[in-house]
């Protein structure tokens, strides 16, 4: 319950020590109501560092730790407050047990009982020592007198030594390694108010930047020129590309600046992943975890992994272009490289020349000639037709249309198309009518 009512202070009142530990307690009352109030999770670690070359001897014991427990108390150790005394804990691990979390723990504020034990009496549960320090007159510098001050009664527990009357903060994970000896599982991550006080946060954090910033660089590529359009894989990718560009300048800003909350590290993470669900088919945006800040390890590993297999998402095509070469006057030549490309598949033939557009579509039919490229000669000396070729007034989604450029459907049947598959070499004529020609030669795998 929060002591919310000030007190009232009036002239000739007699003062006792209930009045100033009303006041105490309402001031700090307000003070956590407040930032509970506004801020998301405002408690967790700061900074903290274990020993571990103690811990491979069986000793628990904490070399600095600073942050703010549930209730609002804050802690600096060793700079403000006491370390907590060092434990052996290897009788209290079992050895059936996997790993164990070690948690920062003092007893809770008690309203109506004892809050502070005397340094010669036992503690009794109590939440603070009593401890006299000499302070001075802060104005003069002189007067030294000692004072009492309440010391935290930190102590260092196991997760199966935590009561309700404790208030605890996990701080490390012990587990065994090979040999039997204890170790810190270097992939935990602790309630933290700043993702800079976890190694293992901004290890993965630098590792996405540098992932972002390869896929970034890939993806800004150029393909074709200005005057060609986009194919569906084209917009596909830019859109991806968008993905990634957004997110970069964010993630970057929360690495160097070291100071975020693990929630706004999440929400950066977590608009990236559900972004690239959208290149996913099986994925959904209801598997991106949620934020869980008891338990950052596995909320931010999962998402680290939800983000590095989408990144890894190649945008399929089934358009693959011919690589052609112009091996002699008017005559161009093609590897056929995969014998997919004769079977469910649609060939697509894309001239630009120097003519009237209208020419182009009445002519290409009649002049240009397909056929294999041992044949391909033959062909042009005899006069004979080659593959027919149906002009496509709309061409298909999968290939970048140029816009100059006009798309001609190829029939695959006759005998130029049996010698085609023989072979596996096509050839094409195109005629000195067509002045400057650019030609193009696709394959539109169905699957």
């Amino acid at each position: 319950m929060k002591h919310l009512t000030r007190v009232v202070w009036s002239e000739g009142m007699q003062l006792g020590p209930h009045h100033f530990q009303a006041q105490n307690r309402y001031f700090e009352d307000s003070i956590h109501f407040a930032t509970s109030s506004l801020w998301f999770a405002p408690y967790g670690l700061i900074g903290w560092a274990l020993n571990n070359e103690a811990l491979r001897n069986g000793t628990l014991a904490l070399l600095h730790a600073r942050g703010v427990f549930r209730d609002g108390l804050s802690f600096n150790m060793p700079e403000s407050d006491a370390l907590p005394t060092a434990r052996n804990i290897a009788d209290s691990i079992s050895p059936v047990r996997d790993s164990a979390t070690v948690m920062l723990a003092l007893p809770r504020w008690n309203p109506n009982g004892l809050n502070i034990g005397e340094t010669e009496s036992p503690m009794n549960g109590a939440r603070y020592s009593s401890e006299v320090r000499l302070l001075h007159d802060e104005n003069t510098g002189r007067d030294e007198k000692p004072i009492k001050l309440a010391q935290k009664n930190v102590r260092l527990l196991l997760d199966d030594e935590v009561s309700e009357e404790t208030v605890s903060l996990p701080i490390a994970r012990v587990k065994r390694d090979g040999a039997g000896h204890f170790i810190f599982d270097a992939d935990f991550v602790p309630p933290c108010l700043n993702i800079g006080g976890s190694e293992r946060l901004m290890n993965m954090l630098r590792r996405l930047i540098e992932i972002l910033e390869e896929k970034s660089t890939t993806l800004a590529q150029p393909e074709g020129t200005g005057a060609r359009g986009f194919s569906q894989q084209e917009l596909a990718k830019f859109w991806l590309l968008h993905c990634v560009n957004s997110s970069l300048p964010s993630l970057r800003h929360l690495y160097f600046a070291k100071r975020g909350h693990p929630e706004g590290l999440y929400l950066a993470l977590a608009r990236l992943a559900g972004s690239l669900c959208t290149f996913g088919l099986d994925s959904d945006t209801q598997k991106v975890p949620l934020y869980t800040h008891d338990n950052l390890t596995e909320c931010f590993s999962a998402l680290d992994q939800h983000i590095r297999a989408h990144l890894e998402t190649i945008i399929p095509t089934n358009a693959v272009s011919f690589a052609l070469e112009h091996v002699e006057n008017y005559i161009y030549s093609g590897l056929v490289t995969d014998k997919r490309w004769f079977d469910r598949s649609r060939w697509i033939f894309g001239i630009e020349a120097s003519v009237g557009e209208a020419d182009l579509i009445s002519s290409v039919p009649r002049l240009v000639k397909i056929c294999s490229h041992t044949f391909i000669g033959k062909l042009v000396q005899r006069a004979l037709p080659g593959l027919a070729l149906i002009h496509v007034p709309v061409p298909p989604p999968s290939i970048s249309p140029r816009v100059e450029m006009q798309y001609f459907a190829v029939s695959k049947a006759g005998p130029c198309w049996e010698h085609v598959i023989a072979t596996r070499k096509v050839g094409i004529y195109v005629p000195g009518q067509f002045t400057n020609p650019r030609i193009e030669l696709f394959v539109i795998l169905e699957s």
